[in-house]
C-alpha cells in the first residue's frame, strides 16, 4: 500500500510548526499577598529527548518575564509562606537524569541548590514556618542492579524490584534531608498540617499506575519521627489533599470519586479525631479536579470544577457544603479554566489559566469572583486566526441526550455542507472542554483551518454530567458510546453543516477504540484515524498498565466474563469494517501496547481495507517528540484530505471528493 502523501497547506491553514512550537503556560502559583504569579511555560513539543520548560513571573500592568534562564527543566514554583523566596525543581546539573531542589530570592540573587538530595523529585511544598519543604522523591536504581546491568546479567522479574516514591524532608538552613517514610507504600500526594507538626499524605500499596484503581489510603506521618496513622480508605487514588478546618475540628480534605458505585469526583472530608470520610458535594453534577487551600480562612476551600463544557472555581463552605461562583467575572460562562487553580492566603486573589475554542491557554490573575486580565500573550500570534465553537446538542437512538462542540470550518457559509470530522475523547471517563484544540492531540484547529467542520461530542459515559450520565456507560461498553456518535454526524447532516458522503471520526486512547469500534457497525464514515486505540479488549487487560480500570466499566475481569469482553473487542466484529483507517501508535506505549493497533491493522490489511500504521519509537502514550508530533498532523491531515476532500471554488458541494485507491 502506498504512503499518504503530506498535505500542502491550504491558504490561510495553520502551520503545523507553529503548533508544535508554541509556548503553553502550566501550574500558576500565585504570592501569598496576591501582587504577582509564577508559573512554568516551555514549547508543545520537545526538541529534544527531556523537556525544556522556564519558570516565569507575572503581574498586572507589565509584561511577564522570565525567573530562569531556560535549556533545562524548571518546574514545580512554590512560594515561601512569607512570599520572599521561590523553591523549585530543576534537572539543570544532571540535564535529564536527576532534579535537585532550588531556592531563588526573589529581592536578587541566583537560584542557589538545597542540599544534596537529588533523583527523581516531585511536588516541593513548604512547611508553614517556612523552616523546611517536603518533597516526594522516587527510590534510585539499587547500586547492584546498576551493575548487573552493566554486566548483562539483567533479567527482569516483573513486579519483583518496585521503586517506591516517599516523602522526604530537607531542612532549608542546612539543606540536610531525611526520609520520613520509609514503609513499602507509594506516596502520591501530600500536605502539611497548619502546626506543622505532620503532614497527611495520599498512599497506595505499589507504585504503578494500575494502583490507580486499587484504593489509596490518607495517613497523618509526625515530622518528628514515629509511625504513620491512618485516618481513612478510599475504592481509587484521592488527590489533592489540603488541611481544614472543620465544624467538629481540624480535619482533611480530598478529591475523591466512589468507584463504580457513585463515579463522580467529591470533595471528602476526614476528621482528625477519627471518624468516617464524610461526601461535602454528594449529587454535585460536575467534577471536582483539584482543591485549592486558603491558607488564612481554613473552613473554606476553593474546588476547580468542570460542569459541562466550562472549567470553573467555587469556593466550597466546610461547614454547610455551600458552594460559591469565584470564577474571575470576565472568564465566567465562556472558555474554560483549566487545571492548575492558586489562591492568596487571604483567599481573595487568585491566578489560573483560562482559554475558550479560539483562545489559546493564558495566564490570569485578578480578584475571586472580581476583575482579572491575562499577564501573558503567549497566543498573540493566533488572535483572529482559530475558529469559533457553538455548544451543540442531539438526542441519541435511545432518547438521551448529548452535548457537544461544533467548531466550524476556516470560511464557513451558512447554508454550504462541509466535510466533518468526529473527534471523540479518550478516558472514558473525561470530557471535551470550551478550550482550544491545538495540538497533536487535540485536532480541532488543524482540522477547521483547513476547511473541516469538527464535532467534539461528550457520550454517554463522560464526566461532568453527573452520576447517572457517567454510569450509562457500565456494561454497555462501545453500545450507547457510538450510537451517541453517530446520532451526532447525523444530527449536524440534518442542521445542513456536515456533508453525508464526507463524513469521518478519530480519536486518541479510548477514543481511538471507540473509532475502531464504531467503523465495524456503520458505514457512514469515510475516513477514520485510530490513535492509540484498543482492538482487542481481552489481549489488552492482559497486556496494559491499567487492567483494573475496567472493572469500573466491566462487570469484572475477562477471565470470569469473557464473552462480554470479546463481544465489546472491534476485533471481534472486524469483517463488517469497509472504511479507509489511518493508525497512529507510540512503540513504548505501556497503557495502550501498539499490539493493539498492529492487530487491527492487520485484519484490514487482510480484509483488503485501505490502511496506514504508523508507529512512532520511544514515544509512550502520549507524543512528545517535536519531530513526531510534526509527522502525526502531516499524516492526519493527509489522510482526511485523501478521503474526504475539501470544498473548492465552483465545486457542487454535495458530492464527495474523488478518492483514489488504497492498494
Amino acid at each position: 500500500m502506498t504512503e499518504t502523501a503530506m498535505p500542502q497547506p491550504r491558504p490561510g491553514a495553520l502551520a503545523l510548526e507553529e503548533l508544535v512550537d508554541r509556548i503553553v503556560p502550566e501550574d500558576p502559583r500565585i504570592a501569598p499577598d496576591g501582587s504577582v504569579v509564577a508559573f512554568v511555560a516551555g514549547p508543545a513539543g520537545r526538541t529534544e529527548e527531556h523537556a525544556a520548560r522556564t519558570i516565569w513571573l507575572g503581574r498586572e500592568g507589565a509584561p511577564a518575564r522570565k525567573l530562569t534562564a531556560g535549556g533545562s527543566d524548571d518546574r514545580a514554583p512554590r512560594w515561601s509562606p512569607d512570599g520572599t523566596r521561590l523553591a523549585f525543581l530543576s534537572d539543570r546539573v544532571e540535564r535529564g537524569e536527576t532534579s535537585g531542589l532550588y531556592i531563588l530570592p526573589l529581592a536578587g540573587g541566583e537560584a542557589m541548590r538545597l542540599g544534596d538530595l537529588a533523583g527523581d523529585l516531585d511536588d516541593p511544598h513548604w512547611s508553614p514556618d517556612g523552616s523546611a519543604i517536603a518533597v516526594r522523591r522516587t527510590d534510585p536504581v539499587p547500586a547492584d542492579k546498576k551493575a548487573r546491568e552493566k554486566a548483562r546479567d539483567d533479567a527482569i522479574v516483573v513486579e519483583a524490584e518496585p521503586r517506591f516514591t516517599r516523602l522526604w524532608l530537607i531542612d532549608v538552613a542546612t539543606g540536610a534531608a531525611r526520609c520520613l517514610t520509609t514503609a513499602d507504600r507509594e506516596v502520591r500526594a501530600h500536605c502539611w498540617l497548619p502546626d506543622g507538626s505532620a503532614l497527611a499524605i495520599v498512599t497506595t500499596a505499589l507504585p504503578g499506575w494500575n494502583e490507580l484503581f486499587n484504593g489509596s489510603k490518607l495517613r497523618l506521618v509526625p515530622v518528628a519521627g514515629g509511625r504513620a496513622r491512618a485516618l481513612a480508605s478510599f475504592p481509587l487514588l484521592a488527590h489533592s489533599p489540603v488541611a481544614v478546618t472543620l465544624p467538629e475540628g481540624e480535619g482533611v480534605a480530598v478529591a475523591a470519586d466512589g468507584g463504580r458505585q457513585d463515579p463522580p469526583t467529591s470533595v471528602w472530608v476526614v476528621p482528625l479525631a477519627g471518624g468516617e470520610p464524610r461526601n461535602l458535594t454528594p449529587g454535585f453534577a460536575g467534577e471536582v479536579e483539584q482543591l485549592v487551600a486558603i491558607r488564612d480562612r481554613r473552613n473554606r476551600i476553593a474546588i476547580k470544577t468542570v460542569e459541562r463544557v466550562r472549567g470553573v472555581i467555587r469556593e466550597l463552605d466546610l461547614a454547610t457544603g455551600g458552594l460559591t461562583d469565584i470564577t474571575p467575572i470576565p472568564l465566567r460562562g465562556r472558555g474554560s479554566v483549566q487545571t492548575g487553580v492558586s489562591l492568596s492566603a487571604d483567599g481573595r486573589r487568585l491566578a489560573c489559566i483560562w482559554t475558550d475554542s479560539s483562545t489559546p491557554e493564558e495566564v490570569y490573575l485578578g480578584e475571586a469572583a472580581g476583575s482579572a486580565t491575562a499577564v501573558t500573550e503567549f497566543g498573540a500570534s493566533f488572535a483572529g486566526r482559530l475558529q469559533p465553537a457553538d455548544v451543540v446538542r442531539w438526542v441519541s437512538d435511545d432518547g438521551v441526550e448529548i452535548e457537544g462542540l461544533l467548531v466550524y470550518p476556516a470560511g464557513y457559509q451558512a447554508g454550504q455542507r462541509y466535510p466533518l470530522i468526529v473527534e471523540i475523547h479518550g478516558g472514558p471517563s473525561w470530557q471535551w472542554e470550551d478550550r482550544v484544540m491545538l495540538d497533536w492531540h487535540d485536532w480541532a484547529q488543524l482540522l477547521a483551518s483547513r476547511g473541516f467542520a469538527v464535532l467534539l461530542p461528550n457520550p454517554r459515559g463522560s464526566t461532568a454530567y453527573g452520576a447517572e450520565f457517567q454510569k450509562l456507560l457500565q456494561d454497555d461498553v462501545g453500545g450507547g458510546e457510538s450510537r451517541d456518535l453517530v446520532a451526532g454526524a447525523k444530527a449536524m447532516v440534518e442542521r445542513g453543516i456536515a456533508d453525508p458522503e464526507r463524513l469521518g471520526i478519530g480519536g486518541w486512547s479510548w477514543g481511538g477504540y471507540l473509532t475502531a469500534w464504531t467503523l465495524t457497525q456503520t458505514d457512514i464514515f469515510k475516513a477514520a484515524m485510530m490513535g492509540a486505540g484498543l482492538a482487542n479488549l481481552v489481549s489488552d487487560h492482559g497486556t496494559d498498565d491499567i487492567p483494573h480500570a475496567n472493572l469500573l466499566y466491566f462487570p469484572g475481569h475477562p477471565y470470569h466474563h469473557l464473552d462480554v469482553y470479546w463481544n465489546a473487542s472491534p476485533i471481534r466484529h472486524i469483517a463488517q469494517v469497509a472504511t479507509p483507517t489511518l493508525i497512529l501508535h507510540g512503540d513504548n506505549d505501556d497503557r495502550v501496547p501498539p499490539t493493539q493497533g498492529a492487530e487491527y491493522w492487520r485484519a484490514l490489511t487482510t480484509l483488503g481495507v485501505p490502511v496506514e500504521f504508523v508507529r512512532y519509537p520511544r514515544e509512550p502514550h502520549v507524543i512528545r517528540e517535536r519531530a513526531h508530533q510534526l509527522d502525526l498532523m502531516r499524516r492526519l491531515a493527509g489522510w482526511c484530505e485523501r478521503w474526504l476532500g475539501l470544498p473548492r471554488a465552483g465545486a457542487d458541494e454535495t458530492k464527495p471528493a474523488a478518492r483514489s485507491s488504497g492498494d
